[in-house]
């Protein structure tokens, strides 16, 4: 039974939300981005940021030499990781055409637009006008706010008093990794606030309000409309009385039109889209994102001579045996049918508990609560209706893209989880919510508080966090390997021993690439003519061992070095453990037998951990232990494929 609320109780919940929503505007409205991130774009944002100027300054989509000139106003070196596509056809404004001054745009004037979607930056745009870049930050910081007063309302209906509701709220969106974007000039914060709203006008029984905000959601990320499914569901799914029933004809027409606006809404945000821009999808057809040189910049780049192409237009993979004919510079390999099903399995348990992206160190009170709902309920239809919302978007997700599934290298958490984030709401027990908040706050000061106190410092450095405990503890997601976060910094990433293969030549058997995990080394070196790797002294280090396929690896050979002081070096590697103990100087070999590793793009891939136990200060100042080198012993060599 639901506790009667006390006056006390709804003043003092009010008085919370109306506080962090004066924290939260204040916050993003006192921030000046681009002095605090030293010039420096993340993620996605030179796109965002470049298409929310545009929009207020020029009314378009277009980019051309005047936003480069604008941007480098603020970010002197340039737009670094914007996305441009090259189109034609869209809508262009042309006082000479005659009535209605508007004509399409000819393929030879090679214009260039943003690719990314609209919705966001047209949101953003009045604001920015009037606040400059401010605008953005402050924008997010008004999206959150009202998200949280919306899941408030959505709690408050499902029977919680003004005080569980307020704090079950908090909890959820911002004792999680969420207001971390609130310093990000991308829609992640936009999309959990429309998400957010279509489950409260839901909840509310305004079906077509969340119709059409389920649409814009759907065309911000198209795996948004998995949100949609209580919206679309809840017709055909009566309280009471049998499924087939008296009334299906109706509840199955109701389910229809709420599908039909939502789809009209989605739809007329796509052709918008083509009318801007000449394409549909903003993500498709000859599209590049660019770092360094960008086109119309003093270097004379152009669109075909710079940026690295980076085109979506296939929903999923590509696979080995189905689609060699869609394979394109763009498009990267077809994958093995064999190589999918097994990361599928992994990313089945990494979504959720790995280090970079799982839901659990960075979104834990919405894991909590679905565990609590799952294992002891109480549970209602509600509730079974966001879940499957929730498990549908899961496997989309993971099966559409596979080795990106949570939102990119730059990424901190799992930026895509966002858009999950309110289906919570529904999950949480009543009678758990504050058992819930108050983990929220434990889980937020066991992994979090760095993260949250300095948001645009970690999004510069979007990896440092998962090199210390307790992340560290966590299993790194292999399956997403070269886009894992810890890589922006470029020497911890595929750094190659032997020859690894060019277009001319494939790899040797018996090469391989090394990532470094953590700051457990210093990345490859060499030493006494070999190359290898030096151990931090008195440090665990991971090393992840990425081997060629032709050959399988039977086992690994780590020849151990001591340093000045010497070492002593403790091993494993898939299983096998071996201890070693190396005079300054002394060098011994540890045969470690190799299990099949991980299929990742027709390689394996394997783990090596290290602990050095002791070490000394080399010439350089560098603390180190002993230096390590590996070889690899093969098996047969299989036939190319």
């Amino acid at each position: 039974m639901a506790v009667a609320p006390t006056p006390s109780g709804a003043t003092s919940a009010r008085l919370v939300l109306s506080l962090a929503t004066a924290a939260l505007a204040g916050a993003t409205l006192a921030l000046d981005l681009p002095r605090a991130s030293k010039g420096e774009f993340f993620g996605d944002g030179a796109t965002y940021y470049a298409m929310a100027w545009s929009l207020a300054r020029d009314l378009d989509l277009r980019f051309d030499a005047a936003d480069l000139a604008r941007i480098r106003d603020e970010y002197p070196k340039g737009p670094q990781g914007i996305f441009l596509k090259r189109s034609s056809g869209g809508l262009t404004v042309d006082r000479a055409a005659g009535f209605p001054w508007v004509r399409r745009v000819r393929a030879d004037e090679g214009r260039l637009y943003y690719a990314k979607a609209f919705a966001y930056p047209l949101v953003a745009a009045p604001l920015v006008a009037a606040l400059g870049t401010r605008g953005m930050m402050f924008g997010n910081g008004l999206l959150l706010s009202l998200a949280l007063w919306l899941a408030c309302g959505i709690l408050r209906r499902r029977g919680m008093t003004p005080v569980a509701a307020a704090s079950l709220g908090v909890g959820l969106l911002l004792l999680t990794v969420a207001p971390l974007y609130l310093v990000w000039p991308t829609p992640e914060i936009f999309g959990l606030a429309v998400v957010t709203g279509g489950l409260a006008a839901w909840a509310a029984g305004r079906p077509l309000l969340a119709a059409v905000l389920f649409g814009v959601a759907g065309y911000l990320k198209p795996p948004n409309v998995l949100m949609a499914v209580p919206l679309g569901v809840d017709p055909l799914v009566p309280g009471e009385g049998p499924l087939f029933g008296p009334g299906l004809g109706r509840r199955l027409g109701e389910s229809l039109r709420r599908g039909a606006v939502l789809a009209l809404t989605a739809a007329t945000l796509y052709g918008l889209n083509a009318a801007f821009t000449g394409e549909l999808n903003y993500q498709g057809g000859d599209r590049k994102t660019f770092y360094g040189r960008f086109p119309f910049d003093a270097s004379g780049a152009t669109f075909d001579d710079a940026g690295t192409w980076m085109a979506t237009n296939q929903v999923g993979p590509l696979v080995s045996g189905r689609d060699e004919g869609s394979v394109t510079t763009q498009s990267g390999p077809a994958r093995d049918r064999g190589e999918l099903r097994e990361s599928f399995a992994w990313n089945l348990g990494y979504f959720w508990v790995g280090r970079f992206g799982g839901a659990l160190p960075y979104f834990f009170p919405a894991a909590a609560g679905l565990a609590l709902f799952v294992l002891g309920g109480p549970r209602d239809r509600a509730g079974w209706l966001a879940v499957t919302a929730i498990v549908l978007s899961w496997i989309a997700y993971i099966g559409i893209i596979p080795d990106n599934w949570y939102g990119g290298g730059g990424t901190v958490g799992n930026r895509y989880f966002l858009n999950l984030l309110p289906a919570f709401l529904f999950v949480v027990p009543a009678r758990r919510a504050v058992a819930v908040a108050a983990s929220a706050v434990a889980s937020a000061a066991l992994f979090l508080a760095p993260l949250l106190a300095s948001p645009v410092v970690h999004s510069l450095q979007p990896g440092d966090h998962t090199t210390r405990p307790p992340f560290e503890l966590l299993p790194a997601e292999l399956t997403m390997l070269n886009d894992l976060s810890v890589f922006t910094e470029p020497w911890r990433k595929k750094r190659p021993f032997g020859f690894v293969g060019n277009a001319a030549r494939p790899a040797d058997a018996d090469a391989y690439l090394l990532y470094f995990m953590d700051d457990g080394t210093f990345g490859k070196d060499e030493w006494g003519g070999r190359p290898g790797f030096w151990l931090r002294s008195g440090a665990s280090a991971e090393v992840v061992v990425r081997a060629f396929d032709l050959a399988p690896v039977e086992r690994l050979s780590l020849r151990v070095s001591g340093g000045p002081l010497g070492d002593r070096v403790r091993a494993r590697f898939d299983g096998h453990e071996e201890a070693v103990t190396v005079g300054p100087g002394e060098s011994r070999v540890v045969e470690l037998a190799a299990a099949r590793g991980l299929r990742y793009y027709d390689t394996y891939l394997h783990v090596l951990r290290l602990e050095s136990r002791r070490g000394a200060p080399l010439a350089d100042g560098r603390s180190v232990g002993a230096f390590c080198d590996l070889r690899l012993a093969m098996g047969p060599r299989f036939p190319p494929r």
